[in-house]
């Protein structure tokens, strides 16, 4: 046997030896030198009964294209909704307030409190930027509104308090000067500055009811124009209130050297 022969005959024998030619071999039996076809069979099913190969992913969760700005929005409120809280505590504490202030302003606060919360449930349900940015400047007002609210309110009542302060302390003055004028003294010169003390405590506490119903009317929401127009009238009652005490105190000073002068011994 040649070489050739030899090394043929060894070469075939390690291919059957490997398993790669035969009558069992596909490529074999189809004659050819290439691989049989993948078949394309469906898997096995699983253990549920479903083909993996059918099997559904699961659905994804929609995504929210305004989160940024409901985000935002959601932030703004919740410092919005602090600072009314803060108001709240501040009006409830505060001793210069009267009963009806307290009461007044408690109610306007617990509606502002619910406009917030309406506000949050707008931002959590709008669908557009414009519809969030609109929730949001609302509770930005509301904590505006409250903020004005309780200063307008608050200075119309320390005006009260120094009007009545300036009262009181003119009673005792208008007291003595009636005890001289029984004696025949002339009082006029504790009489007048009194008598326009009188004039400038009424002119303060018409002023500051005036700066404190302005404050009470401003709605849960108030527009910007509200805002203005309010803290405006506030502000023009409020100056008026303080011409009028600063007046008032100069009388009471005048009515108060003139009894000292009158009641002042004789050399």
């Amino acid at each position: 046997m040649s070489r050739i022969v030899r090394s043929g005959v060894a070469s075939a024998a390690f291919l059957l030896a490997c398993g790669l030619i035969g009558t069992g071999s596909p490529a074999f039996a189809a004659g050819k030198g290439h691989a049989a076809p993948v078949t394309h069979g469906h898997a096995a099913p699983s253990a549920h009964g479903h083909s993996t190969a059918h099997s559904h992913p699961a659905p994804h969760k929609p995504v929210d294209k305004l989160a940024g700005v409901r985000r935002g929005a959601t932030n703004a409120l919740a410092a919005s909704t602090a600072r009314v809280k803060r108001i709240a505590a501040a009006e409830g504490a505060s001793s210069a307030l009267s009963t009806d202030d307290q009461a007044a302003l408690a109610s306007a606060t617990t509606a502002d409190l619910a406009a917030l919360t309406a506000d949050g449930q707008a931002v959590a349900t709008a669908t557009s930027t414009k519809a969030i940015l609109a929730a949001s400047q609302s509770g930005l007002a509301t904590a505006l509104g409250a903020d004005l609210q309780y200063r307008v309110v608050l200075a119309a009542a320390n005006a009260q308090a120094k009007a009545d302060s300036l009262t009181a302390d003119a009673a005792p003055v208008s007291e003595q000067a009636s005890t001289l004028a029984a004696d025949g003294t002339d009082v006029s010169t504790v009489t007048d500055p009194l008598d326009d003390l009188a004039s400038q405590v009424d002119q303060a506490q018409a002023s500051a009811a005036t700066a404190r119903t302005a404050g009470l009317a401003l709605p849960v929401t108030p527009s910007a124009t509200q805002l203005r127009s309010t803290g405006a009238v506030a502000h023009q009652a409020l100056d008026t209130v303080a011409s009028a005490l600063t007046a008032g105190e100069a009388d009471l000073t005048a009515a108060t050297t003139a009894l000292a002068a009158l009641q002042a011994p004789t050399a």
